[in-house]
């Protein structure tokens, strides 16, 4: 058979192409294999170490016998050392860094972070962890590819769980975001010791004060106005500006669960000799009380369906604990009456509020009013010295108005008062008016609006140990 020449040599040809090609599908199979198989191991390496980085900077306090930057660095070390044994250490194959989400100039940056994580202290709650591995192929050679790098990265948050008030260092809170929050009408004193005064409105005159005030901050905190809110003055004020700085405003979210009172049976109560006692249960419509004698309710749980007015000069007394639910009408103490009392809670639910009206003083430790319907008012030249719970639920928490009940909470009167504990209303007018000498007042105030009027005279000595602080628990997350 003829051939001719030019066809010579061309299976040759094909059979170099095609093993070629097989190489590349070899190359795929095996090398491929091995850098996804590597790349998966990686990311878990990478995922471990922030976990265990994570984990390293809670357990590291940052006192002595420790240093401040303690934390940060047992966090590295520990990222570091975990994936090491993990098998990816910085080396000829492979490199390792740790690092914090509020370092310039991270390669690769950050990523997946929420949108409130803007400022340098909420970026440093999240440590990205970098691994970089690099694979000696074997067949991929063939192709051109003696290597292939793989960047894998991990990001855990770390947040350390604790207590803390809800506006730390605030001792007046308005959280209205409109209009004017915060106002001083009359001849208005506030001095403010330890801490300082937080408006949420944005609006012009957001803290509008008038008529002849003498307002009077501890040098080291600040009248704070939200962002481009302004301050007004009309009339002989004596309020030094150079307090008054500019503050981003905030949406804060309540969530202080209510408490569980119950009254399955009828209760009663009876006169005897010189005092009236009630036993435990629950009431439908009772008489008004007048009495010059004592009224006692030993640790137990009442529930008014219809209210309760005790008058006259009667001492009131809850020594041993007791909870009262006002489910309907209002709980009032007038006239000469005192009221007495420890480990008490007031929870309005369905009812109009609590009222201590008239000329007496009433005392009571470890005590809550939770309002979830109704106010909270005491009038006429009344004078309350009421503390909250030292511990449990309840720590630090004086008086709580819910978001949603928008009833006023008014503190009035021509005498004394001395509070102690965090009195939160975000949804309600807060006032205080008249006379009133509320100069052992160690609370912090939260309200929707506060307005500070008639011949007030307040001196807030606030510490934040007194005032409730909710639950912040420990956050240990991956994140990406």
């Amino acid at each position: 058979m003829y051939h001719k020449n030019s066809e010579k040599g061309q299976a040759l040809v094909l059979i170099a192409l095609a093993a070629v090609g097989l190489f590349a599908f070899t190359a795929l199979a095996i090398d491929g294999s091995r850098v996804f198989s590597d790349r998966r191991h990686a990311q878990n390496a990478a995922d471990t170490a922030a976990l265990a980085a994570a984990l390293a900077k809670i357990r590291t306090p940052p006192y002595p016998p420790n240093t401040p930057e303690a934390p940060k660095l047992a966090a590295i070390a520990a990222g570091v050392d975990r994936a090491a044994s993990n098998g990816y250490a910085t080396d000829a194959d492979s490199l390792v860094e740790v690092h914090f989400c509020d370092e310039v100039g991270l390669m690769p940056p950050c990523e997946g972070l929420p949108a409130t994580a803007d400022t340098p202290e909420e970026k440093a709650e999240y440590i990205q962890v970098k691994i970089v591995s690099t694979i000696q192929t074997t067949f991929a050679r063939i192709i051109g590819w003696r290597t292939v790098t793989s960047t894998l990265t991990a990001i855990a948050r770390v947040k350390p769980g604790g207590d803390s008030p809800l506006f730390p260092g605030a001792a007046l809170v308005a959280l209205q975001r409109t209009g004017t929050a915060i106002s001083g009408q009359g001849n208005v004193n506030l001095e403010v010791n330890d801490g300082g005064v937080f408006d949420n409105s944005g609006s012009p005159c957001a803290m509008d004060f008038g008529g002849n005030g003498t307002f009077v901050l501890d040098p080291s905190y600040y009248y704070t106005i939200a962002s481009p809110g302004t301050y007004c003055e009309n009339g002989n004020i004596n309020l030094d500006q150079s307090y008054i700085q500019s503050g981003p405003q905030i949406s804060p979210a309540y969530s202080i669960p209510p408490p569980s009172i119950n009254c399955p049976t009828p209760g009663s109560y009876v006169q005897s000799g010189t005092s009236i006692v009630f036993t435990q249960g629950y009431f439908g419509a009772i008489p008004p009380i007048t009495w010059s004698g004592e009224v006692l309710f030993p640790n137990g749980d009442y529930c008014f369906n219809a209210g309760l007015s005790i008058n006259g000069s009667a001492e009131v007394k809850a020594p041993d604990g007791a909870n009262f639910l006002i489910a309907g009408g209002d709980f009032q103490i007038n006239g000469n009456s005192t009221l007495t009392c420890d480990s008490v809670m007031f929870h309005i639910n369905g009812g109009t509020g609590i009222r201590f009206n008239g000329n007496a003083s009433n005392t009571c430790t470890n005590v809550t009013f939770y309002a979830s319907t109704g106010d909270v008012t005491w009038n006429g030249t009344v004078a309350n010295t009421f503390t909250a719970p030292g511990n449990g639920t309840y720590q630090g928490l004086l008086i709580y108005l819910p978001s949603g009940n928008s009833s006023p909470l008014t503190i009035n009167g021509n005498t004394g008062n001395s509070l102690t504990g965090s009195i939160i209303a975000p949804s309600s007018n807060v006032t205080i008016e008249g006379n009133s000498g509320t100069t052992g007042l160690r609370s912090s105030i939260t309200g929707l609006t506060i307005t500070l009027a008639g011949n007030s005279d307040t001196t807030i000595n606030y510490n934040p140990d007194d005032q409730y602080s909710p639950a912040d628990p420990t956050v240990i997350q991956l994140t990406k």
